[in-house]
């Protein structure tokens, strides 16, 4: 191995920790997102059912499930900004991750040829440093001809 293929070989190792950094935090990301929507979809289903109130009920019971709509609409209206914060950082985490896989297949593709290229100078050198065993030019006698 020569100096350049072990140096791309080194560029592999970091460009493969680069990915699996980029998967790593683009898993975080998608957590944080689904945390916040099935967030979301716990407040919807509970107002919802909040809704539905059965049978008579007192005015001060209406009053706490209207002030308990309220309160859960407004956790709902505030969870929109991180929600969309969230969708845009798993978004850039999902780029930097393709861009890491991206240069990662790159310095594959690079180490490849120069392994191949450095192999291939070995085998030139190799055959440079055979001794010559050539059987040189050899004169044929044609029947009948002088030598």
């Amino acid at each position: 191995m020569n100096a350049r293929t072990a140096r791309r070989q080194r560029i592999i190792r970091v460009r493969t920790v680069e990915h699996q950094r980029a998967e790593a935090n683009l898993a975080r990301a998608s957590g944080e997102l689904a945390n916040l929507v099935e967030l979301a979809k716990r407040l919807e289903s509970l107002r919802t059912e909040l809704a539905m109130a059965k049978g008579a009920a007192t005015g001060r019971a209406l009053n706490s499930i209207g002030e308990l709509g309220i309160r859960l609409d407004t956790a709902k209206e505030s969870l929109a900004k991180p929600l969309d914060d969230a969708s845009a950082r798993r978004d850039q985490m999902s780029a930097l991750a393709q861009a890491a896989m991206v240069k990662e297949e790159s310095a594959n593709r690079l180490y490849e040829r120069s392994r191949q290229a450095a192999e291939a100078e070995a085998e030139r050198r190799r055959d440079a440093n055979r001794p010559f065993q050539g059987q040189g030019m050899r004169l044929r006698l044609i029947e009948g001809g002088v030598l």
